[in-house]
Parts: structure tokens; sequence; C-alpha cells
């Protein structure tokens, strides 16, 4: 059986990333979404 979806924390995701992009199809990194501040909060500023 193959396929099928993984997923990481990003500490883990950087550890293994190196390995995994050699067998995966697509990696999704959303990484920039631990730090984003939303939109309604920026109205607020």
């Amino acid at each position: 059986m193959s396929g099928g979806e993984l997923l990481f924390c990003a500490h883990h995701g950087r550890k293994f990333e190196p390995e995994l992009k050699k067998i995966a199809a697509e990696i999704q990194d959303e990484t920039e979404r631990l730090t984003a501040v939303p939109a309604a909060v920026e109205e607020e500023r």
C-alpha cells in the first residue's frame, strides 16, 4: 500500500526533511503559520 499523509511538527520535519525529499511526492511546509498574525488582529492594531 502506498500513499497517505504524514504530519510532523516543525522540529521533526526539519530533522527528517532530507530523507523525506527522496521519497515524497509533495512536501507542504506551513511553518510560517506558527508566527503569522491573522488579518483580523492586524486590523485592530
